[in-house]
């Protein structure tokens, strides 16, 4: 079994000799699950099925650039910190890996076991840092946002509320003038006139408790809604104002 400490690093280069001189000094090393291969292309075929927490690239190779190979990643979103190997003079080379997205680059000539040890861990530090910072970055965003949404659901339910103890207060002054309309009514009507008025009032009491029975669901949605969403407690207290009959 592979031990999860060690990094897994993949080595792309077409020069056989160097390949594997690095893929065997980097096993030696006791720090790294080296794999290597001798294409971008191949490179890409790995890259798709597996994760590497380090890619070293050789820019110039038959075929497919290390420079493409890199720009494939970018496009791609292949969240792998990547080495760029370079001949001695080509600094243009590094210059457009870097701004590919290349962590490191480093002159081909140059490289021994050591320095390349020392690279990885620098470059896998950053990928480290610069991933939390991106987390770091994201969670605040989504904060803020969350934040701007707790703002406005409470407007919400402050506006709802208010709707609702406005039109609940209408509703009940309503009904009581009913009660007076009834009575006065009453008094004007034989018995076969006050059996077919009490007979609508009922009904206008019945539309009104329809309606007041709404405005209390709607509240009481809207207070669901702040507290679900917005993560908020916000105190409900509704008096019981029973219509009057």
């Amino acid at each position: 079994m592979a031990d999860s400490s060690l990094l897994k690093v993949l080595v792309v280069d077409d020069e056989d000799s160097f390949r594997l001189s690095l893929e065997i000094g980097l096993k030696m090393s006791n720090r790294y699950l080296p794999q290597s291969t001798e294409s971008a292309e191949s490179a890409i075929e790995l890259l798709q099925k597996e994760k590497f927490d380090i890619a070293i690239i050789d820019n110039y190779m038959d075929g497919m650039t290390g420079l493409e190979l890199l720009k494939w990643m970018m496009e791609h979103s292949i969240d792998t910190p990547v080495i760029i190997l370079t001949s001695g003079a080509s600094d243009v080379v590094a210059v457009e890996a870097m701004r590919l997205g290349a962590y490191d680059y480093l002159k081909k000539d140059q490289v021994d076991i050591d320095r390349l040890s020392i690279a990885i861990k620098s470059v896998y530090e950053r990928y480290l840092w610069r991933k939390e910072l991106k987390h770091k970055k994201e969670d605040e965003r989504i904060s803020r946002e969350k934040q701007k949404d707790i703002e406005l659901l409470t407007t919400f339910q402050n506006t709802v509320n208010s709707l609702a103890q406005f039109a609940e207060s209408g509703l009940s002054g309503f009904s009581r003038r009913l009660t007076t309309h009834e009575a006065q009514l009453l008094e004007l009507l034989d018995d076969e006139g006050k059996k077919q008025c009490k007979n609508i009032f009922n009904e206008l009491r019945k539309e009104i408790e329809v309606v007041s029975a709404g405005l209390k669901s709607m509240h009481d949605l809207s207070i669901l809604v702040a507290q679900k969403l917005g993560g908020i407690s916000i105190p409900f207290k509704q008096d019981d104002q029973s219509n009057d009959k």
